[in-house]
């Protein structure tokens, strides 16, 4: 129990960390997109250390970290290598924060159909926000590169709706138990 709560507080500072580096991106996108390579390697990186670890925990319904073995592997080995290799990453870098970011969300529609066959009231909420951070996702993959200032504005936001998605899931989905003790 206490191991949960502990990755479910983890898991909550780290999509609030998404995003304020979203309202950061958004507001001020003057950064330089082989800085910005970096900063999405490290969070590659964080956030991979963080699904796994709350893939291993003990939650009453097992629906918010489900995916997050694969998710997070895959999380730290594209966070290595956009650090290490940043040159090679600074162009599609979008792309793939697209589709991390719509692999995640698609799952977390899984997630919200799940939620809802356990009673969950508010799947219908992970749903929705699923549906929109898939929608960003797709234009961050699909978007024609016209300027740095937009891309970073895109970025952004995609990072800023993916912390709300991660945040608004972890917060309705993990159960913890408290037992009585006699």
């Amino acid at each position: 129990m206490r191991q949960l709560k502990v990755v479910k507080n983890i898991y909550s500072c780290l999509a609030i960390s998404l995003v304020i580096l979203g309202l950061i991106l958004l507001f001020w996108p003057k950064p330089t997109l082989a800085h910005i390579c970096k900063i999405v390697g490290i969070v590659l990186l964080i956030c991979g250390m963080i699904k796994i670890l709350g893939y291993f925990t003990k939650d009453t319904f097992q629906l918010a970290f489900q995916f997050d073995l694969g998710l997070g592997i895959i999380s730290i080995i594209v966070g290595f290598v956009m650090m290490l290799r940043t040159e090679h990453f600074i162009w599609i870098v979008t792309s793939l924060l697209g589709i991390f970011v719509l692999v995640d969300a698609a799952l977390k529609m899984q997630t919200a159909i799940e939620a809802k066959r356990f009673g969950i009231q508010k799947w219908w909420m992970i749903l929705g926000i699923s549906l929109i951070v898939m929608i960003v996702g797709i234009s961050l993959i699909t978007i024609p590169w016209k300027t740095e200032v937009l891309v970073t504005r895109l970025m952004g936001m995609t990072l800023c709706l993916h912390g709300v998605l991660n945040l608004w899931v972890v917060h309705n989905t993990v159960r913890i138990i408290r037992r009585k003790e006699i």
